[in-house]
Order: C-alpha cells, then sequence, then structure tokens
C-alpha cells in the first residue's frame, strides 16, 4: 500500500552541524505520514544521496523525497511550496557556496550541446522555470522519476561524477556480442552476415557516443539529463530561497558595491533609530542649561 503523496525527507552533510540549520530544517512543516527529516553524514555527499534515494525506494512506500544539504537555512514552508507544484521534479534557488563570485546553483535548459550554460541573471519570481540542471541541496522528486531513469541509466547509480563520454549501456548485451563475436571469428566455415550483423549491431546501439570528452561531470547535471530522457523536466521554484552558510572573509569592498537605496534606507532606519536617544539628551541638557 502506497503512502499517497508522502514524503521521505534525507539531509546530507558532515559531522559539524549548525545549530540554525539544523534547527530550521526541523522546522520545516510536514503532513502526517511524511518521513523525517532524517540526518545522514558521510565525506563525501554523492554516496549519502544515493543511500537516501535506495533507501526511499527499496524501503519506503513514499511518493516524493525531498533532499536537503545541511549546511542551509530552510524557511518553514520548503516542502509545501514544492510538492503544491505538482511537478515530478522540482528545485529551490539557492546559491553555491562561494563569494566571490556569488552564482546560483541553477543551470539554462538543455539546448541540444554540452556543457550546459549556467543561470547567470536573477530568475523572475512568481513562476516556475524550465532548468537544465541544479544543486541537490533543495531537490524534491516523485519516485517515477527515479524508476523512469533508471531505465536510461541501464544499472549506473543515480548520483555519481561521470564523464558522460557514452550513453549508459547494457553491460550484458556488450559481452554476449563480443563472445559472439570472437565465436564466429573461430569457426573454419565463412561467417553468416545476419550473426555477424546482429552482433555489430547491439555494439553499435549500445556504445554510443555522448559528449566524447573524458573529463568529469557532476552528478548535479548528469541526473537532471538522464532524466530529461526519461521524460522528466526539472523545473525551479525562484520563491523557494534557502540560505548557505559558508566562511567568508568580509571586506570594504564588499560594502562599497551596495546599492545606493540599500544605503539610503540603513542611513533612514539608523536615524529612526537614534531619534529617542537624542531627544532624551537634548532634554538633559536643556534642563542642565537652566
Amino acid at each position: 500500500m502506497k503512502d499517497q503523496n508522502t514524503c521521505y525527507i534525507g539531509v546530507v552533510g558532515g559531522d559539524t552541524e549548525i545549530g540554525v540549520c539544523r534547527d530550521s530544517i526541523e522546522g520545516i512543516r510536514l503532513r502526517p505520514g511524511d518521513a523525517g527529516p532524517n540526518f545522514m553524514r558521510a565525506t563525501k555527499g554523492f554516496e549519502a544521496r544515493q543511500k537516501h534515494i535506495d533507501n526511499w525506494i527499496d524501503n519506503t512506500s513514499h511518493d516524493w523525497i525531498l533532499l536537503l544539504d545541511h549546511d542551509q537555512v530552510f524557511e518553514s514552508d520548503t516542502l509545501e511550496r514544492l510538492r503544491n507544484h505538482g511537478k515530478t521534479f522540482v528545485s529551490g534557488y539557492y546559491m553555491r557556496r562561494q563569494a566571490k563570485p556569488i552564482a546560483s546553483v541553477w543551470f539554462k535548459p538543455w539546448g541540444g550541446e554540452f556543457p550546459i550554460e549556467p543561470w547567470v541573471h536573477p530568475p523572475e519570481k512568481g513562476k516556475l522555470h524550465r532548468l537544465g540542471a541544479s544543486g541537490w541541496g533543495c531537490i524534491l522528486m516523485h519516485r517515477s522519476v527515479i524508476e523512469d531513469t533508471r531505465v536510461i541509466l541501464k544499472g549506473e547509480k543515480e548520483v555519481i561524477e561521470d564523464d558522460m563520454d557514452i550513453w549508459p549501456y547494457d553491460l550484458d548485451k556488450v559481452m554476449g556480442a563480443i563472445n559472439a563475436l570472437k565465436q564466429l571469428s573461430t569457426l573454419d566455415k565463412p561467417i553468416e552476415p545476419p550473426l555477424l550483423e546482429q552482433a555489430v549491431t547491439t555494439l553499435a546501439l549500445e556504445i554510443r557516443p555522448l559528449r566524447g570528452l573524458k573529463n568529469n561531470v557532476g552528478s548535479d547535471i548528469r541526473f537532471p539529463f538522464y532524466a530529461l530522457q526519461a521524460g522528466h523536466q526539472l523545473w525551479g521554484d525562484p520563491d523557494v530561497r534557502p540560505g548557505h552558510i559558508l566562511s567568508y572573509t568580509l571586506s570594504p569592498n564588499d560594502f562599497d558595491m551596495m546599492p545606493q537605496d540599500s544605503l539610503d534606507k540603513m542611513e533612514a532606519a539608523t536615524v529612526k533609530g537614534y531619534t529617542p536617544e537624542r531627544e532624551q539628551i537634548r532634554e538633559l541638557l536643556a534642563g542642565w542649561a537652566r
């Protein structure tokens, strides 16, 4: 019996926890039947994410999984906002763990060529956006995304780095074709064309070039690409905005880049805050002067 529309919440991070982040994760609103948050520590984040996915698929009946990174601060309505869209694959909008330059984890929709282009402008609020990839730090997925994409992956794990030089292939079919060619090459009689054609066709179907390069592609880019091939578009919600905690050396140069309207607001707030104290001092000085 499936737990209709309920969610498994999987949180990934290292040994060091940040109080404000953990508090925000534990404060995310859940529905009856939702499971979590389930915290998992790991040296490598991709291993923990894969374990969460395997546990969710193999050992639970929840329709959804929400994957979160433990070094972010989330609003309490994060899960409900993402789930209410009714999309099978949707990401929140957050920044990379870096300050120079500041950059989001979103990538533009797949345009037919690699590499997938990063999203470099602030997205319009109040609407969903098609994405080519996003980080794993705030992702909601339906069970069907994993089940359908596994057909494309042919035994490869969902969350791994890979060069994507060729498409995922069926190893048994490849080895079967190679063994058939070996056997055919040892025959004394002429090779029958249909047998040779069958083996060659199998290899041609299974060993297909994709990127053609040997440099690695991150799992956050790799999986959404294959999910798209399986019929699941990744969407981004610009109004779900987790904050990313990082250590950063603050410089006066950062202050120099603040917009003028922000500086004006700071000045106005400061003057307003100082008014009661100034009035008190004026009254005191006026009393002494009498």
